[in-house]
């Protein structure tokens, strides 16, 4: 299907080129120019196993549009306020939106997702990430709002009940803070500084748990794997309850079955939604409510089993020319200002790439836009810091 965001970007590349016709030649120089464009290329040979070559080249264009707005983003993005500024703008409409989520949280009691839906819980995971570095950086009422937005975010995405995203967001902070304590003199932070601000993080999240769990009583359940059912009957698919694991393993066994299938190009890019009845070996009755329509939830599993060991290979090679960016980005800032946004961005995608360990949502709609963005972000700022 075709996202309202991908559909924008059309509009977004035509404006591009009117307005930075003469800058497009030089932005295309960058450290992930060319694995972006392989990772791009070795995709399209898996299109000669889909069963839904039209279906397919239509989510294919989540991937087109993820590459137009991350050179957009580069030739639209010039100063390191700018970007400071699309940050803030994203904090307060997460902000906004949690309150909202705190407040169907209260009168429902149920797992919630606002306006957004499931869009709002990694989105949740990184205002809460991002606005933790604002909160470290900031001074005076700044830092009050920062903590404000960082509480009430990060009891937002506890009451969405969605592990993946605790875990992501857990790794994310956990790493954020061990990297400030070793690097703390290069970061304009004393170490006792960062030290004591993780332990004062650690307490403020388990103290956001409590919250959470005052406005819904069902939070912890999500915890407590335990208690949830895990025996099966083939002859009743409903009774695994809300195992959500179980319910995965399911999709996972049939991705992989896929995979085996046509190990070497893939089942078709962007296709495992359309043709998994291809492919399944459990029993109907799980395929059919468990697996059909639905995609791997993993990202990397989604990559290998639809583009196969090519695009897979490529794929993380991509990933890994991200990761190298970063560090070098890493080593650059001079300032608290170049600390503050090289933070920002730097650990957004360390959240990204952690995260596609447990969702495939990066690779569509309003995720793989920001991602997309974000990666901009991250060249221009090795640019930016670079040539200062």
């Amino acid at each position: 299907m075709l996202h309202e965001s991908v559909m924008f970007t059309g509009v977004l590349l035509l404006s591009a080129l009117i307005n930075f016709k003469g800058d497009i030649k030089s932005e295309l120089k960058n450290p992930l120019i060319l694995s972006l464009f392989a990772y791009l290329l070795m995709t399209l040979p898996s299109l000669i196993n889909t069963s839904a070559p039209l279906l397919s080249i239509m989510d294919y264009s989540n991937l087109i549009a993820m590459v137009i707005v991350f050179f957009v983003t580069i030739l639209g993005f010039n100063d390191i306020k700018d970007i400071k500024k699309v940050f803030y703008f994203f904090i307060v409409a997460v902000l906004l939106h949690s309150f909202y989520v705190l407040y169907l949280g209260l009168t429902t009691g149920k797992r919630v997702f606002g306006i957004l839906n499931v869009y709002y819980i990694d989105f949740a995971g990184l205002g809460g990430v991002v606005s933790l570095i604002l909160l470290i950086y900031l001074k005076g009422l700044k830092r009050i709002f920062a903590g404000i937005a960082f509480i009430i975010i990060t009891v937002g995405l506890i009451l969405t009940q969605t592990r993946n995203a605790w875990l992501s967001f857990g790794f994310a902070i956990i790493t954020l803070l061990i990297f400030l304590i070793v690097n703390a003199k290069k970061y304009q932070i004393k170490r006792i500084f960062a030290v004591t601000f993780w332990v004062v993080s650690v307490g403020t999240i388990g103290f956001t748990f409590f919250i959470a769990e005052d406005v819904n009583s069902n939070v912890t359940q999500r915890l407590e794997i335990s208690k949830q059912t895990t025996v099966l009957n083939v002859d009743d698919p409903t009774n695994i309850g809300g195992n959500s694991f179980v319910s995965r393993a399911f999709i996972w066994h049939t991705a992989v079955m896929a995979f085996l299938e046509h190990p070497v190009v893939g089942i078709g890019v962007y296709a495992f939604r359309y043709v998994s009845k291809m492919y399944y070996k459990i029993p109907k009755s799980f395929y059919l409510l468990y697996v059909e329509h639905n995609t791997p939830h993993v990202t990397y599993l989604q990559v290998l089993t639809e583009t196969g060991i090519v695009g897979f290979i490529f794929f993380i090679i991509f990933i890994i020319a991200v990761i190298r960016l970063l560090f070098r980005t890493s080593k650059l800032p001079k300032n608290s200002d170049e600390a503050t946004i090289t933070l920002m961005i730097n650990w957004s995608l360390i959240y990204i790439i952690f995260s596609m360990f447990m969702t495939e949502s990066w690779l569509y709609g309003q995720y793989i836009m920001w991602f997309g963005v974000l990666l901009g972000f991250l060249v221009k700022n090795y640019k930016i810091l670079t040539n200062s």
